[in-house]
């Protein structure tokens, strides 16, 4: 198994692209620490990692706050000790028009789906770099290549954050021999997606399966992504094999945004 005797944090481990990840992770051997908002669904997959022979730990967190983020990575590496992988796949979804935008969302999804990433990275990346070993992987979104509208500002404005973050971190990470790329996922069917698409319909007057039908449309596929399809690329870019790929934005989207 290619992550025997390896150590990963996944945040955003709970739901979504992150659980599909984590779920892939066991399969292969690695040892893990859990972080997201929901103890019993990471107790879950403790529990799955456990059974599995694999060692695990849940940390129940707000990555949005700094001192959590600090708590829960200075607790993995109690439990962990050296810390090989680390996977941000953290991320909320609010629709607001720019005109009546509440800053109260605004600030909340940057320090989800921004701030959170750079907390985890500046606490496991200088231990990578005197190890000159490490994989950091960070979830993000067609979004960040492409707008996607209407009513996404915070959200795609955070993603095209993301990038720029990761693409730059990688630069600074390679002569260290640490590895730093993302993947870009496009209509991926999670509870976050589903839950945009009720508030869309509600915003537009649409009933949710039209709301579907206009989201599948945009798809060249004419189908939703399910989380799994994310995962072989995402243990390629956390394992050994991935060499000299380096600070890549790699899509997973059925062609949306072939950018």
């Amino acid at each position: 198994m290619r992550f025997t005797d390896k150590n990963v944090i996944v945040t955003g481990a709970s739901k979504g692209i992150g659980r599909a990840i984590v779920k892939g992770l066991i399969a292969e051997g690695a040892n893990l620490a859990l972080i997201a908002r929901t103890k019993s669904a990471l107790e879950e997959l403790v529990a799955e990692a456990k059974s599995k022979g694999c060692r695990a730990v849940a940390i129940p967190t707000d990555v949005a706050d700094r001192d959590q983020v600090k708590r829960a990575v200075d607790l993995a590496r109690k439990e962990l000790k050296v810390i090989h992988g680390l996977v941000n796949s953290a991320g909320v979804l609010d629709n607001e028009g720019i005109a009546n935008h509440s800053e109260e969302v605004w600030h909340r999804t940057f320090a989800v789906n921004v701030h959170s990433y750079f907390y985890t990275t500046r606490a496991v990346i200088g231990e990578m770099f005197e190890r000159r070993q490490g994989r950091i992987l960070n979830i993000i979104s067609t979004s960040g290549k492409v707008a996607i509208g209407p009513n996404r500002a915070a959200y795609v404005a955070s993603k095209h954050a993301l990038m720029g973050f990761t693409r730059e971190i990688a630069v600074e990470a390679a002569p260290h021999n640490v590895n730093v790329n993302a993947i870009c996922p496009g209509f991926v069917l999670t509870e976050m997606v589903e839950d945009s698409m009720r508030k869309f319909a509600k915003d537009f007057g649409k009933s949710v399966e039209e709301t579907r039908k206009i989201f599948i449309d945009k798809m060249p596929t004419k189908r939703f992504i399910a989380p799994e399809e994310v995962v072989p690329l995402a243990l390629f870019l956390l394992s050994d094999d991935v060499g000299a790929v380096m600070g890549q934005t790699i899509s997973v989207d059925g062609a949306f945004a072939p950018l």
